[in-house]
């Protein structure tokens, strides 16, 4: 028997996501890329010899799966039969009468975990402990309520849970309880960004985070955590599994004209990311007139980023004095609007009215927000 077992924690991956703002080949490409991790996650863990596997919750996006999605995940598990697998359901995927956690085959070396209990494992003098969601909320703390585990033993909770805020209604957990709770390590889900192996009291505990990005909401590259477990002694290291990540970036295209200049300066912002990122650039600062600027123009293939996304919040500088002399369809509607707009009283319904068309117009011909020109003051 050894004073040390080996495990492999990970959660959130959230197999069948819709990725609804994607294009439906993009889409597909991401849910297969999804399953691809999982399966890179196994290979690993095959190759190191995992004991324990553990994947605290939201496996699945939601408690409707393909298929597909069944068929592979139970192919993963019986790929891997000296390896005990431990699930906790999360607020995504709960245990409930039409769960795949209920209606699949699992083999006999998954365990899924529903209310709060203990699985011994005397061959490994571990005791693991659990507790899966079984609907899409739990106001209590999944770390409290177990009693006090046995001290000769390793003890690990596998669980979903919300350390963020003691109202989360996603299983509130407090640093006293993990404190108190006696554990050696738990393996906690819900967090989608690697929190780095923490501790409180004699208890240490870690978010691995989602395998695999899937927005940008879901920045850099993702994966599990991966490592030994003793008495009194945790040494987990992270293993990068996300074959994409996503990343935000801002550029400032003040001072730059015309359309090719911020164009050049978007490419040099971008070009350290490479294929496997999708890049959400945020256009800020002043331009002396619109432009609109396509993804397929900053540049396409290998050495551009596989999804460019741009959006445009700078504000035009706009000369209202030239406006007046402007004979174009601009200056026209600005001449004829303010000419209205002096016959109204200040303050009456009729001006405040005449001033928002004014607003809303001008807004329109130089392909901007509203807000753009001062929201609820105006520039007249």
């Amino acid at each position: 028997m050894s004073d040390k077992i080996r495990i492999f924690h990970c959660a959130d991956l959230h197999l069948d996501s819709p990725f609804s703002l994607s294009t439906p080949d993009q889409a597909e490409q991401r849910r297969i890329e999804l399953r691809s991790a999982f399966d890179s996650a196994v290979m690993v863990a095959k190759q190191e010899k995992i004991q324990l596997f553990f994947i605290s919750g939201d496996l699945f996006d939601s408690e409707y799966i393909t298929r597909d999605t069944a068929e592979f995940i139970i192919s993963e598990f019986n790929s891997f039969p000296d390896c005990r697998f431990f699930i906790t359901p999360g607020n995504h995927d709960p245990y409930n009468d039409i769960s795949p956690y209920k209606n699949m085959p699992f083999p006999s070396n998954v365990h899924i975990f529903t209310e709060k209990e203990k699985v011994e494992i005397p061959e490994l003098n571990t005791d693991v402990y659990g507790m899966g969601f079984t609907s899409l909320s739990y106001m209590s703390s999944p770390v409290a309520g177990y009693g006090m585990p046995d001290k000769s033993k390793i003890n690990i909770l596998v669980t979903h849970g919300d350390t963020s805020s003691p109202l989360s209604t996603y299983g509130p957990v407090t640093k006293s309880e993990i404190a108190q709770s006696g554990f050696d390590y738990i393996a906690l889900g819900h967090i989608h960004s690697p929190s780095g192996i923490l501790q409180e009291g004699n208890t240490c505990y870690a978010y691995p985070g989602c395998l695999e990005g899937r927005s940008f909401d879901e920045p850099g590259y993702h994966g599990a955590y991966m490592g030994t477990i003793g008495k009194g002694e945790v040494n987990l290291k992270f293993i990068r599994f996300s074959k994409r990540r996503y990343e935000t970036v801002t550029v400032d295209v003040t001072g730059l004209y015309g359309k090719s200049a911020i164009i050049e300066t978007i490419r040099g912002t971008i070009r350290p990311f490479g294929n496997d990122t999708a890049v959400r650039i945020i256009l800020t600062g002043t331009v002396s007139e619109p432009y609109i600027i396509t993804p397929s123009e900053i540049g396409k293939g290998y050495e551009y980023p596989f999804r460019i996304e741009v959006v445009d919040s700078t504000v035009p500088s706009i000369d209202f004095t030239k406006l007046e002399t402007d004979t174009t369809l601009k200056g026209v509607f600005y001449t004829k609007m303010t000419k209205r707009l002096s016959k109204c009283t200040p303050g009456s319904d009729e001006y405040n009215k005449t001033l928002m068309a004014l607003r809303y117009g001008i807004s329109a011909l130089y392909d901007r927000n509203i807000i753009d020109f001062g929201g609820g003051e105006g520039n007249e």
